[in-house]
This record gives C-alpha cells, structure tokens and sequence, in this order.
C-alpha cells in the first residue's frame, strides 16, 4: 500500500537542502514542545487534583491577564524580528541583525514599564469586573513579573529568528523541569491555595528569561562583533513592521481571551471556566507540530523570499503542511474519541469538559491542515493583509460566544473557538492562492499542486 507518510520520503525530505532545516528544526521544536507541555499537562493535572478547578480558574485569570498584557507590551516586536532578522542577516550580516535585537530589548523594556504601571493601578478594576476582590495583590504582584515574561519570549524568538533552532529549545526545557519539582515540593511542605501563581511567576516568567541571556551571548552577540557595521537601524524600522503585527495578535487575543471575559460576563463560575481553559490549554496540544513548524518556517521562507526563489517557498510550505498533519494524527485521534479519559486524569470535576475539548480539536485539525498560514503571509510582506483576515477572525469570535454561551455555556464557547479558528484559517489559504498562485493546504490523499 502506498501510504502518504513513510520512513524513506521522511529521510529524504531530511537530506533536502531548505526542507531538511525547516524539518529538522520543527522536529527539535516538537519534541521540546511535547516534552514542556506534557510536564505541564502533568502540572495541570496535578492542580487539578490537589488544588481543584477554583484554583485552576484563579490561574487562568492571572495568566490570562499577563498574556493580554504580555503581548501589547511587545507591540508585535518578536515577530517582526522573526522576519527582519534572517532579512538583514541575509542583506548585510549578523551584526546588523543583533543591532535589530538589541533596539527591540530598549523598546520592549519602555512598554514593559507602562504596562506594568496599568496593571498595577487597574488591578481593583480587573478584580471587581470578575468578582474576585481577594485577587488584587496577585494582579498587582503580576505587574512585575511582565518584562521578565516578554524579554524571554523576545531572547527565544530572536535566537530562532538567527536560525539557532536547538539552542533556543533547550531554554524552555530546565524552567519547565524546575516548576514541576518545585509543585510538587510546594504542594508537599507548603501548601497554599495560589502557589500555582506563584510558580507561573517564577518558572515560566523569570527563569526562562535567565536561561536564555547565555545562548544569546553566545550565540548572536560575540559572533556579531567580528561583523563590521553596516548601516543603521532605527526604531521606527522595527515599529512599522511590528504594529501591524500586534493588531494581528490583538485579533488572536480575542480569540484565544475574550471567551473568558464573556464567560464570566454571563455568570459562568470560576471553577467552570479553569475547565474550560484547561480544554483549550490541552486542545492545543493537537496542534504542538503545527506550532513547532510555523516557528522554524518563517526564517527561512524570509530567506528564500528575499532571494526571489518562490517556487522553493511553495514546495517547503506544502511539504510541510502534509508531514506536520500525518506525524499528529495520533494526537487528533486521542484528543476527540478519548476526551472523557484526557479530562478525567484532572480530576472528577473536570469530565464536563470532554465535549469541549473534543470541539476545539476539531479546530485545530482544520488549523494544521492549512498549514504555516500566518507564518508565509508574515514573512511575506502581507503581515498588513493577514492583520485584516485575524479581525475578521475576532469578529466571528465575539459574536458567537455572544450568540452560543447563554444557551451552551462551555460547549458554546468552544464551538465559536472552533469555528473562528476554521475560518481565519480558510480565508487566509485562498488569500494566498489569490496572490502567489498557489494554495499550501494539504487536503489527505489529494495530490498537491
């Protein structure tokens, strides 16, 4: 039987010159990422157990909050990175790409202070609008952990961005290691109802910003000064790339955010909606391939564009859509058919959530189908168009979880998930197909052209 994936197409896309990077970078990045997200699942079920589904929601607030946060205060900046980066490197060299990271860390650091002070004096407001009084210290506390969080995800993006795949991966994986001993340490001697905030500060805020300072010295700066300087780079360089990239993720705030503010908007509890992030958190486990892909892609479809070869940024996005669908397969098939069982190791009180897992997986199939959608359109110069399709995205968003909570609860919630994520992603499929020529879904068993 001629089957669609085997063992020798694998080794020869490996060997492939452009195709091997993207493939062996994405397989790095996804066994990084199955190995983070499986302790995490591991801490999440052990939240779970040993804390329970308030706990859980009081995490999903503060994390929520500093996610929102997080990613206005970097203003779009890791992604333009993502694409200036390989850009300068391959135009002038490598010190002109540092000079670019360097200038992001000052404008990162301006945000990360007005970002905090909002934080820090909308925390009674935040706390109020969710009924929570008792959580202002935690909103305030977050305040400070902010610019840890978000130079972190600067140092580990530039680093990928300069095509050190292995060595960024390996930042995220001790920080990791680290929380869940610390859990269960926690757990064991010094019990508390928010030690799982306290630990998302520690571990997933700070530590991987300082396991990240040595690759980037090593990797990026000292090899940058033997490069002689070649230009300048100005800030606002950097913002007109960047902005529209922060509306594109405003758009996805919405879509991966604002089903909790309206949750809680139509009176759904706490514990319900920790369930119900805890569903979506998991969910996203169907698309950890697809993750690791668009991260390792984008570099290199920069390159490839910049050297006007188009027909090789064709071939590696197909290619890679159809790898990255059949290698989770596996993960698609255990995610919707044993939803009850993945729920039920959190914790009795989390079954309600197996029908919403298995919705929003359903989304993610049709997500990792269309492949490195965002990431060609990005790396493209059509960062401005994909902005246009991720409102349209938000849009549909908010007016199904208006439409479909009050009569479904989390059920609705995750069907408007679903449904936006299949939309935003269709949409930007044939947008491309209208300006390249060409579409780099993968349909299963349809020959690709």
């Amino acid at each position: 039987m001629n089957l669609p994936f085997n063992k020798e197409k694998l080794q020869r896309a490996l060997q492939d010159k452009h195709l091997g990077f993207v493939l062996k970078g994405s397989l790095s990045t996804a066994i990084t990422l199955f190995f983070v997200q499986g302790l995490r699942f591991i801490s999440g079920v052990l939240i779970g157990r040993y804390y329970g589904a308030e706990a859980s929601g009081r995490l999903t607030l503060v994390v929520t909050v500093m996610g929102i946060l997080a990613i206005f205060i970097n203003f779009g900046i890791k992604d333009a990175l993502q694409k200036l980066i390989p850009e300068y490197r391959e135009k002038y060299n490598l010190r002109a790409a540092y000079s670019l990271f360097l200038k992001s860390n000052v404008l990162i650091l301006l945000f990360s202070a007005v970002g905090g002070i909002l934080l820090y004096f909308g925390a009674p407001a935040l706390a109020h609008y969710w009924e929570e009084p008792d959580m202002i210290p935690l909103f305030r506390w977050s305040a400070l952990f902010l610019p840890f969080f978000v130079l972190g995800e600067l140092n580990y993006f530039s680093l990928r961005a300069a095509m050190k795949v292995h060595t960024a991966n390996v930042s995220l994986v001790l920080p990791t290691v680290i929380r869940i001993v610390a859990l269960l340490v926690v757990t064991y001697w010094f019990y508390h109802l928010d030690n799982p905030i306290y630990l998302h500060w520690t571990t997933l805020c700070v530590l991987p910003w300082l396991f990240s300072l040595w690759p980037v010295y090593r990797y990026f700066h000292q090899p940058s000064r033997q490069d002689e300087v070649l230009g300048q780079v100005h800030h606002q360089e950097i913002l007109s790339v960047a902005f529209p990239m922060l509306m594109t993720y405003a758009a996805f705030i919405v879509i991966n955010s604002a089903d909790v503010f309206l949750l809680k908007s139509f009176g759904i509890d706490t514990a319900d909606v920790g369930i119900y992030k805890t569903c979506t958190n998991i969910s996203m486990l169907a698309a950890t391939l697809l993750v690791a892909l668009n991260t390792t892609v984008q570099p290199k479809i920069t390159q490839l564009y910049t050297q006007n070869n188009l027909q090789e940024v064709q071939r590696i996005a197909q290619k890679s859509s159809k790898l990255i669908f059949w290698l989770s397969v596996p993960v698609f098939l255990i995610l919707i058919f044993g939803a009850k069982y993945v729920m039920w190791l959190y914790g009795k009180e989390f079954l309600s959530g197996a029908v919403s897992l298995a919705i929003m997986t359903v989304g993610q199939v049709v997500n990792t189908l269309c492949g490195p959608t965002a990431q060609l359109l990005n790396a493209t110069g059509y960062h401005k168009s994909f902005r246009n399709i991720s409102f349209f995205g938000a849009v549909l968003n908010i007016l199904l979880n208006i439409f479909l909570i009050p009569a479904y609860g989390i059920e609705g919630a995750a069907v408007a998930n679903a449904l936006s994520v299949i939309a935003w992603n269709l949409v930007g499929t044939v947008y491309i197909k209208k300006k390249f020529g060409f579409y780099i879904w993968y349909i299963p068993f349809k020959k690709m052209k």
